[in-house]
């Protein structure tokens, strides 16, 4: 018992690391590792991110997201989308024009 809950702890310890690592807006991250330089960001604000992020990904034969997602964004070269609510938080925005610039990061 005492060896599955130390397993279990550090799993979830692991989990918490990996997540902090792209998830915590106020983590600094090395910004001179981009994928470009320039970029022209289209800015959709949509009712259902959800569904939108999955017909867009499918569109572009990505397969779609098949999890949760509050915000996406799309990139090729140095064009750029990215779909939000109409009422993103900042870390939803930033994180998603980081992907603009850095590409998949995470």
């Amino acid at each position: 018992m005492k060896k599955a809950l130390a397993i279990l702890l550090a799993v979830v310890s692991l989990s918490a690391v990996a997540k902090e690592d792209w998830a915590n807006p106020e983590k600094p991250f090395n910004a001179r590792t981009l994928n470009t330089e320039k970029s022209t960001i289209t800015w959709l604000r949509v009712s259902n991110v959800q569904a939108t992020c999955e017909a867009e990904s499918k569109k572009r034969k990505l397969g779609g997201f098949g999890f949760t997602v509050y915000a996406c964004s799309f990139w090729e070269g140095n064009i750029c989308t990215i779909i939000t609510s109409n009422t993103p938080t900042l870390h939803d925005v930033g994180h998603e024009v980081r992907h603009c610039f850095q590409g998949a990061f995470h």
